[in-house]
């Protein structure tokens, strides 16, 4: 009852969308998806508490987490088959929220990282970031609360005689360790001679250690969404210090990953710089300037 109740609930807010953006909407699919989101955060969020300080999940949380990603997929690709060319990221973002009950995008956009959900029960939190990327892209976070941080799940658009089209999706493969889940994500795209690229950094979620690993990769689409092409990867040890999980900039065949760690026995954490080149011949270091 209470999944046919949210599906009419989905669908009467999809009819009062402008008609522009309406058209040709499957407005029950995407009723039935939203639902479907619901579902998958009520079972999560109704399983025992993870063991306090505990980064391995139970096999049941681990599925949970799973069925919830592919849920959310599915939810923001119904939705997305209903947007036109000129789609507007700010009013995806609102749109999605509204419809997923998520908790609303910030005003002025945040620090340029997907949203980081409190360390709320798993499932309660979620929140969407859609983002007008360069290309004429369009990229798309789901985040949401997991044991010890959060995971985000990104989805990449373009739009082609058929409408938008999922050309990239990126996200933790199933675990039962949420080390291994995309906590703290962030990502940005730029291009090179050898097309456009997309960068990603995540950290692993931690219930207690200052000290982590900072995770970043080059990626360019593949034969589909499912399959990108991964063109560099690697990662670095930072000391997160509760917030800080490192910072990623682009620019036209470049990008740089910027953390902070501590050298041996100092006190104080040091300022570290990654820069990369990207072009046709891969993905390679630029030596740091003298000091």
């Amino acid at each position: 009852m209470r999944g046919v109740c949210f599906s009419v609930f989905a669908i009467a807010m999809l009819a009062a969308m402008p008609a522009a953006r309406a058209a040709d909407c499957p407005q029950a699919e995407i009723g039935s998806a939203a639902s479907a989101v619901q579902d998958a955060r009520y079972t999560l969020m109704a399983l025992p508490p993870n063991a306090e300080l505990q980064t391995a999940i139970p096999r049941d949380t681990a599925r949970a987490v799973a069925d919830l990603k592919t849920r959310l997929a599915a939810f923001v690709l119904a939705y997305m088959r209903c947007q036109p060319q000129n789609a507007d990221a700010t009013g995806i973002a609102l749109d999605l929220s509204r419809l997923g009950w998520a908790r609303a995008p910030a005003p002025d956009g945040g620090d340029g990282a997907s949203p980081r959900p409190s360390p709320a029960r798993p499932g309660r939190e979620l929140t969407f970031d859609v983002r007008a990327l360069p290309e004429g892209l369009l990229g798309i976070t789901a985040t949401f609360a997991i044991p010890c941080g959060s995971d985000t799940l990104l989805m990449v658009f373009e739009h082609r005689d058929g409408g938008w089209a999922e050309i990239m999706r990126l996200g933790a493969r199933p675990y039962r360790d949420v080390t291994h889940a995309y906590n703290a994500f962030d990502y940005a795209v730029s291009s090179s001679d050898g097309g456009w690229f997309l960068v990603e950094k995540h950290a692993p979620a931690s219930c207690v250690s200052f000290f982590a690993g900072i995770s970043y990769s080059v990626l360019q689409p593949g034969p589909d969404a499912m399959r990108a092409r991964t063109v560099f990867a690697a990662s670095d040890t930072i000391f997160a210090g509760g917030t800080d999980f490192g910072q990623l900039s682009v620019g036209p065949g470049y990008f740089e990953i910027r953390f902070h760690n501590r050298n041996g026995g100092e006190d104080a954490a040091r300022d570290y710089v990654r820069r990369f080149s990207v072009d046709g011949q891969g993905v390679r270091p630029i030596p740091a300037d003298p000091p």
